[in-house]
This record gives structure tokens, sequence and C-alpha cells, in this order.
């Protein structure tokens, strides 16, 4: 790992300050003040210089170490500042991190010897000591920093302006930053613009340049935050492109683009539809963040989680994905909700059309191949008998193609807008937006002749619930439950295990978890039929139907 160049300077203190060509307009901002705030601590010193600056710079041109106008700068090759910026726990740019003498990063506690030497100074200077900040203050932010300034050569402020450094909160607003714009703003649309027609012509860095004057004017710009970590990824700094993703995430949790690229290579429909309707936002390579930097990845979730985490549903889901696929046990009701509500206007054309999806074909198919009593065969002049419950029916496929064949549909969906769009289409008796169990729960025993669920248990791991009350609702005997299943590959998990939460975000069951369900609960395994559930960037999903019915008694 390269070392930092300290040199043989006198300072007790170095603030490292690492950059690289892609931030420069915060640069022009950050540097000077950082200048200011050092000049002013160091003013009072007379014995020694109390903090030294150190620029550490990445740079694609020439490196090696200059003197600045205030302090030095150190050029490194992007390999050799990835690593020193991983030592140090700098993940995102620009970032200062203070060190001593022997190069050591002063942690909090380590934090108090500065905190001491500064407070000396007041003391013996009899300047602002009585309201000298304690090191466990954390209003300081650099937002406050143009008002500390106006007490030149203060040590308290001085030392209020490093705690925020030290906490790398360089980014925050200054008081030279323009007015912030609105993100819909003419003038920011523009500029926008301009960065992407950068991007198109192949001038990278001055995109990524671009990205962040528009970050500047407006830090809540997720487009700009995303296509920003883009182009990083594309000139090879996934590193670094982890921690813009996340302010995605962190400033917009629905942005199922975000958290897909973060966690997982496929398309699924969600990330497909979010491509097709942000036209401004560039499409990613196929390269997966998880898979590069896992460790940054997972602690940018757990961050983000842990300062809001009722309000992340998807940020939720997503950790626990990447945490522990075998040990959650269904994806929670609020974020399945919010899911197909954001796919509610696009469901079928995305999935249909675009990714192949073809289960609730594949299981009424199956159902009038095999064509058990009281389902009604295509084009017979008989008078449908059966009471079916299509659980998470989506916006109505098995309804439409169920709705000659039996007597009564109850649609149950967990997302209102699904609801809505299915009510439009008109092939259902009853509609109801609930989730499975406690519409189970409410039906009476043995009022349902047929459940029906099309690719419906990814989202749903432990099925014994669902099993158990399915018995009973079923009529007795002739009752039979339709669903599909994404397989767990062999190999993928301990044979052990019956389910798992997937790289996807949706859950895979194996055979041997279905049979042994159908075999504990009374249901004879009918139809077993191999398929590919949909496909994804054009590879087919293996999955598996099944009809089970109600063991005669």
């Amino acid at each position: 790992m390269a070392s930092l160049g300290l040199g043989d300077d006198e300072a007790l203190y170095t603030l490292a300050y690492f950059t690289s060509d892609w931030v420069r307009p915060m640069d022009a901002i950050a540097l000077p003040r950082l200048c200011a705030v050092l000049d002013g601590a160091n003013a009072l010193n007379k014995q020694h210089q109390l903090i030294g600056l150190l620029e550490v710079r990445r740079t694609d041109e020439e490196t090696g170490n200059t003197d600045s106008s205030c302090g030095k700068t150190q050029r490194l090759e992007p390999s050799p500042f990835r690593s020193l910026c991983k030592h140090y726990q700098v993940t995102d740019l620009p970032a200062c991190v203070l060190l001593d003498a022997q190069g050591q990063a002063l942690t909090s506690g380590s934090l108090k010897a500065l905190e001491n030497e500064l407070r000396q100074l007041c003391e013996n200077d009899n300047n602002d000591a009585a309201e000298f900040p304690s090191s466990t203050d954390s209003d300081s932010s650099w937002k406050a920093l143009g008002e500390l300034l106006k007490d030149d050569g203060a040590p308290g402020a001085a030392f209020r302006a490093l705690q925020a450094l030290w906490k790398s909160q360089v980014t925050v607003a200054a008081a030279d930053i323009p007015e912030p714009l609105d993100v819909n703003d003419p003038n920011l649309v523009k500029m926008r613009e301009e960065a992407l027609e950068l991007f198109e012509t192949g001038q990278f860095l001055p995109a990524a340049s671009s990205f962040v004057s528009v970050l500047l004017r407006c830090p809540t710009c997720t487009k700009s935050s995303f296509n920003l970590a883009v182009i990083l990824q594309m000139i090879g700094e996934t590193y670094f492109a982890v921690a813009s993703i996340l302010r995605v995430v962190a400033l917009d949790d629905s942005d199922s683009v975000a958290h897909t690229v973060l966690r997982y290579e496929q398309i699924v429909a969600g990330l497909l539809y979010y491509w097709l309707t942000y036209s401004s936002v560039v499409c990613p390579n196929r390269s997966v963040y998880y898979q590069e930097e896992p460790d940054l990845v997972v602690a940018g979730y757990r961050s983000i989680l842990a300062s809001n985490r009722d309000s992340h549903v998807r940020a939720v889901h997503s950790l626990a994905t990447l945490e522990g696929a075998t040990t959650t046990k269904t994806a929670a009701p609020a974020y399945v909700a919010k899911v197909f509500d954001e796919l509610a206007d696009s469901f079928e054309e995305k999935l249909v059309a675009h990714l192949e999806y073809r289960v609730p074909w594949q299981l009424v198919e199956a159902l009038q191949k095999l064509s058990p009593p009281g389902f009604i065969p295509k084009d017979s002049t008989a008078e449908p008998e059966w009471v079916v419950a299509d659980v998470g029916c989506g916006t109505g496929l098995c309804g439409r193609l169920l709705r000659s064949h039996v007597k009564h549909i109850i649609g149950v969906d967990i997302s209102p807008l699904m609801i809505e769009k299915t009510r439009a289409e008109g092939s259902y008796d009853e509609l109801q937006t609930v989730d499975i169990v406690p519409f189970l729960e409410s039906c009476a025993d043995e009022s349902l002749d047929l459940i029906i669920s099309a690719d419906v248990w990814i989202y749903v791991g432990a099925l014994e619930r669902v099993f158990e009350l399915s018995k009973r609702k079923l009529r007795a005997s002739t009752g039979w439950m339709a669903f599909s299943i994404e397989l767990l590959p062999p190999g993928a998990v301990d044979d052990a295990v019956d389910f798992r939460l997937a790289p996807s975000g949706r859950f895979q069951h194996s055979h041997e978890y279905i049979t042994s369900l159908a075999s504990r609960w009374g249901f004879i395994v009918a139809v077993q039929q191999d398929v590919s559930v949909r496909k994804e960037s054009g590879e087919p999903i293996p999955g598996r139907i099944y009809l089970i019915q109600q063991a005669k008694i």
C-alpha cells in the first residue's frame, strides 16, 4: 500500500484531504476554507505548526509530491489511491482524515489530544475558551463554517470546523456555494443535459465533474447521483460509485434501479421498468456493486437504516437479501405493496412482453389438461361450479384466463393500485386489498374449490401457515391448490434448507419442501412441471408449477 507523504514537517497533526479530479467543483470551495481554518488554528501557536494540510489526489496523469499554496499535494494513481482510502475508511470524496505525526488516523478518543492542544491555546490567549466545544459536540457542520471563519484566528472556531471535517462533512453547503436549485429548475435541467452530452461523447471525467456541479446546487438530485455512480463504475471506480448509489437509496427508497444495481446483476421487472421510465438515466453495465464491494454495500445499507428504518422498506429488504438469505421468512407486506404499486401501470407490458412471463397460462393450461371435476373445460356448455381465490392476483391475468371455467372468482392483492387495475378489467366477482394470510383466515371453512397463486411465493418464504389455512378453507377431498415456485438451485445452500431469499430479492423454494408440506397437510401432488417463470438478461429462470389436491378421506 502507498504511504502518505507526510514529510519532515514540524506540524503535530496533518489534515489529509482526499480528492479526485471529478470533485474539482467541491475542491474549489473546500480547499480555500480548509486553508483559512488551518491558518487560524496555527496563527496562535508561536512554537510550532499545529496542523498541516496534505492534499491526496487521485490522478490518471503525472504522479508525485509537490508543494501547494497552503500545504503539500500528493498525486497517486487510481489503485494506490483506493488502497489508501480503504485503509483510512474513506468511501466518499472529498473527505478529510486527521492524522498524528506518525500518519495514524485519530479516532474519537485520540482526537482529545488535539482538543486539549487547542483548548490550551485558547486559555493562554484568553480568547474564546469559555465557548470551546467538546469533542462529543455533534452539531458542528460545514454549513456553519462561513460564520465560524468570521472569528478569524479563533481556535475554538477552528476546532469546531475541524470536528466537522473529521466527520467527512466536507460536502455540506458552505457560505460561498450559490443558492440551491430545485431538482426541476430549468438551469439545473440544462446542467444535467450538458453532463449527459459529455458522457455520450466519451468525456467521462468532465461528465462526472459536471454531475458534481449539479449536486452542489441540488444535493437531492438522485438522477445526478445515480449517473455519477454509473460513470465512476465505467472508469473502474466502483469503490467510490457505491457511496454515490447509496445516496440515491438514502434519498429515495423507492428507486428500484439503485437497489438492484447495488445488489444484483440480473434485470428484474422493477429494474426494467425504471430504466425505461427514467430517460435521463445512463444505463449501467452489468457489474454488480455488491460482488465487488460487499462490505461497503452492506455497511451503507446499515447506516441508512440506523437513522430511518421505517421509511426505507426497500433498503430493509435489500439488506436482508445480502445478509441472511436463510433467516428471512417472508418479504415485508409494506415492501411488496410498494413494489407492485410502482409497477401497476406497466406490469403486464414489462413482465409479459419483455420478460416472457407465462406462469398464469402455464397453470391454467395444466388445469385444463387435468380437467378435475367441477372445472369446466374449454367450449363446454356445462354450468360452472367452482369458487376460486386468486391470491396475489396482480392485474388479473389468472382471472381472465379462468373466467369461463369457474363460477365465482375472488381477487386478492396487497397493492391497492394493482386492485384498481384489476377492477377496471372486470373479470372478478370480488376484489380485496389484503395480505394472503389475513384473507384466508377470514374465509369460511370449506368454502373454496381452488386457491391459485401465480408467481406469488417468490415474496413468501415460509409457507407452513399458507398450507395449513388452505387445508381448512378448501372443500374436503375435492379442493385444489395451483401455484408456482422459483426453484432453489441444487447446491446453492445446505441441502437441509427449505427456502432462501436469493440475491435477486426473491424467495426460492426446494421441491422437497413443497412435497413435504403437501404430505403434512393432506394434499396429493397431481401435477408438477418444470417451467421457466420468466427471463432475466435473456436467460430463463428455472421454476416449477404444482397442482395439488386434498386427499380423499
